[in-house]
């Protein structure tokens, strides 16, 4: 279940207990509840996707071990729910992104469950809200032409590692890495990522980034992406035909055609892992009552 580069050293073996798990469902759950409710009632439309949409698919529900939930919305949408949301949110749930939380590494929005903790290690040092949570993503439009595609993906990446690395530096060189296992670039890439990032404030950064990832919302093209991870994507007439589906306590959207999209992002997708690869986030530390769930 792929996961934006920022998350790619927080993979592990299960480490949970079941009961852990399940109580991390059952939060994950109350949060997507939250998520469904507030677009219910501004008339967004949204879908779940990534390792959620396995579940669906296969479980009517979160994949047994996993421990997260992955939403989508086309970038119109989004601005909406970022917008209009904290308006009618109930007061357990805080709904951070750049404007919420200047401290975020994240570009895209999480809404989180206050008096919990989901520390990831990466981030345990960051003065940021640690609750549990479920990722919302902005899906954007990308060329037809691969060519075009390929450009856009590489700009969009260089703009949302700029942007995380205004926080936390990620990488071996240029300047101190934060984590223990440096994420992979080149000396030449670091360098020149550290210099733009030298000359502009994180909120212009943050600005070029949305403005990289939606530079083709205009245009008339067949597909809408994650637009850092290639195999995140969706047919447009996948998303404008959404379908309700179970998912645990809850029914909620998924594109319809969903077998096409899994297949494409999951090509050896099955309904059973053998336990070595049954992957998931297991955090540096959790707790379902905490005070501290806001550093």
């Amino acid at each position: 279940m792929e996961y934006p580069a920022c998350r790619v050293l927080l993979t592990h073996m299960v480490k949970y207990s079941q009961n852990d798990l399940q109580q991390l469902h059952n939060v994950l759950y109350e949060i997507l509840r939250e998520i469904a409710r507030v677009c219910d009632v501004l008339n967004i439309e949204y879908f779940i996707q990534g390792g959620s949409a396995i579940g669906a698919f296969f479980n009517h529900g979160i994949v047994p071990w996993d421990d997260d939930i992955d939403v989508g919305m086309t970038r119109k949408n989004y601005n909406r729910f970022l917008k209009e949301a904290p308006k009618i949110l109930q007061d357990q749930f805080f709904l951070e992104w750049f404007e919420s939380e200047k401290g975020t590494p994240f570009y895209f929005a999480k809404l989180k469950l206050n008096n919990t903790l989901f520390v990831e290690e990466p981030f345990k040092d960051l003065s940021i809200h640690h609750g549990i949570f479920v990722d919302i993503f902005p899906y954007d439009k990308i060329p037809d032409s691969p060519v075009l595609e390929r450009l856009h993906r590489n700009l969009s990446r260089f703009w949302i590692n700029c942007f995380i690395g205004k926080t936390i530096w990620m990488w071996r060189w240029a300047a101190q890495c934060k984590i223990e296992t440096p994420l992979p670039k080149s000396k030449v890439n670091c360098y020149i990522q550290r210099f733009v990032s030298s000359l502009l404030s994180k909120r212009a950064i943050y600005h070029i980034t949305n403005l990289t990832l939606g530079m083709f919302n205009w245009c008339n093209t067949k597909r809408v992406n994650i637009v850092r991870m290639p195999k995140d994507q969706f047919f447009i007439y996948q998303i404008e035909n959404r379908e309700k589906v179970e998912f645990g306590p809850l029914m909620v959207y998924l594109p319809s055609d969903i077998e096409k999209y899994l297949r494409h992002h999951y090509p050896n997708l099955r309904p059973v892992l053998p336990v070595e690869e049954q992957i998931n986030h297991a955090p540096y530390r959790l707790e379902f009552e905490s005070k501290e769930s806001h550093a």
